[in-house]
């Protein structure tokens, strides 16, 4: 297993040195960006309410830059996924039957499926180890923006950060293993696995919206749409308790229209309490769709024919 890790290495070595390359840049990026934010007192700045300290004005300049860097990190932690998955993914089987070595391998070794998870199981230890890293480093980074608050009560930064990475890049990952093991060439592979990797990631989210649609309720205290999780539209409640859309309230009212209303605004979601809950029931559907694209890919393989 040591000598077939090696060689997994050896074929994949440029690809895996450009992700733990990326992985390492992030996190030296962010500490460094984290470690300045901390110790220089910009942290308090970054809070939404509350009075303004002295010291913001004194490193507004500099402040808005690391802010800056901040941000972008963690918006790019959300497309980590694709880049980890696909660098990795799309070659791993695709490169040795379009150069033929797969076909020596396969007349020389007692069985395709154990070359199969010998290729495998070395590039999804990369895939885990760099998306659990760029994963817990957004965290970090998303803490910076809502000090005092629990990110395990808060949608904030919600599919970009946590666990939720890591199930991303092996599903896409797995999706690239699949149709490369079908393809047989590297770059319609990488072009077919990004469009099936982003469709499978919307029918999840698709799933999942339904699903949340269903188990909704009334959202109740400050920062909802930080920190909950929106679902649908509002609405406005009438004295009599019905609720009711904007479209429906200018109908029953039609002076809100010129005067305004006052009539309580009423928004519907998920609370935040529940975060962990449907993190967890997300990353279980791709760790199982992962698993049946990477099942499938074991099957080609198994039974594509040496030519």
């Amino acid at each position: 297993m040591l000598t077939a890790t090696r060689l997994t290495y050896r074929i994949n070595r440029f690809e895996i040195r450009a992700i733990v390359a990326a992985t390492v840049l992030s996190v030296v990026v962010s500490a460094a960006v984290i470690a300045w934010i901390r110790g220089s007192g910009y942290a308090q700045c970054l809070a939404s309410d509350g009075p303004v300290a002295p010291i913001c004005f004194q490193l507004e300049g500099v402040g808005a830059r690391f802010s800056q860097v901040a941000r972008l990190s963690m918006n790019l932690a959300g497309w980590f996924p694709f880049l980890a998955g696909l660098l990795l993914g799309a070659p791993l089987v695709a490169r040795e039957l379009d150069k033929g070595t797969a076909r020596l391998a396969w007349s020389l070794g007692p069985s395709r499926r154990r070359w199969y998870l010998q290729r495998l199981l070395p590039i999804l230890v990369v895939v885990v180890a760099t998306a659990l890293t760029i994963g817990f480093v957004s965290e970090q980074l998303t803490a910076l923006f809502a000090p005092g608050v629990d990110l395990g009560k808060s949608f904030m930064g919600f599919h970009n950060r946590g666990v939720l990475v890591t199930t991303g890049a092996l599903l896409v990952a797995s999706i690239a293993v699949a149709v490369g093991a079908v393809i047989g060439r590297q770059i319609p592979t990488i072009l077919l696995a990004l469009i099936l990797g982003g469709a499978a990631s919307l029918a999840i989210a698709a799933v999942d919206q339904n699903l949340l649609a269903r188990e909704t309720v009334r959202l109740t205290g400050e920062n909802q749409y930080t920190h909950d999780l929106i679902v649908g539209e509002g609405r406005f409640e009438l004295p009599d308790g019905r609720l009711v859309t904007f479209d429906e309230l200018t109908v029953i009212d039609p002076k809100v229209i010129d005067q305004g209303f006052e009539y309580p605004y009423v928004q519907f979601g998920i609370p935040r309490e529940r975060y962990r809950e449907i993190e967890t029931r997300e990353a279980i559907a791709q760790l199982v769709l992962g698993g049946l694209f990477l099942g499938a890919g074991a099957f080609v393989v198994g039974r594509r024919r040496p030519g």
